[in-house]
């Protein structure tokens, strides 16, 4: 017994397809030619079930073909050998007689791996610190190399600076010296001059 909701989810398709197939049907055979058959579900009055050969009878008339169940068989492989008795194999075996070269090894390869890759490191670190270093001196330099260029810019504009200052200052200095030994001069030409024997 199932819904048409039940019929929908087994043939993978939607609800409303399967109210669609009902209406294809009832239009070929008359109205409520499917429904009629239908009962209350016995757990849930508001839901209506339909027999395995109603639902059969409406995908038929559809074009849906239910599948067939397969034949169910039993194989029993039965018994026709002769069991053996497990020979016991002993001795000593050397693979030497199936190789025909030689090979070169490390008996512990792991342990020249950790040597090189310890190595491998401390010189890679060093490396990096002479760089970070280099770097560095590099830096200072670029510093040094700023601060120098810019202050000797700075010495010769003060340098020319000063050089006409000091010319200025020198002139002025001489004319004004000058200008001081007329006045001592003049000063002593206006001294009274004193004759021998007179007081």
């Amino acid at each position: 017994m199932q819904t048409l909701t039940d019929l929908a989810k087994a043939q993978g398709v939607s609800t409303q397809t399967a109210y669609n197939w009902v209406d294809r049907y009832e239009g070929h055979h008359g109205k409520g030619s499917f429904t009629s058959q239908g009962s209350k579900h016995p757990s849930d009055q508001r839901k209506v079930v339909y027999s395995d050969d109603a639902i059969a009878d409406l995908l038929q008339f559809n074009g849906i073909t239910l599948p067939t169940a397969e034949p169910t068989v039993t194989v029993e492989v039965g018994n026709h050998c002769t069991s053996l008795a497990v020979p016991i194999i002993e001795g000593e075996f050397s693979l030497e007689q199936f190789r025909d070269s030689e090979s070169l090894v490390f008996d512990d390869p792991l342990s020249v791996a950790t040597q090189f890759l310890s190595v491998a490191d401390q010189l890679i670190a060093a490396m990096d610190t002479d760089a970070t270093q280099r770097e560095q001196r590099l830096k200072l330099t670029r510093q040094a190399r700023e601060q120098v260029c810019t202050k000797a810019q700075e010495l010769q504009l003060e340098s020319r600076l000063y050089r006409e200052r000091a010319r200025v200052v020198d002139t002025a200095q001489t004319t004004e010296t000058d200008a001081l030994q007329q006045a001592l001069a003049t000063l002593q030409g206006l001294g009274k001059s004193t004759a021998p024997g007179q007081g």
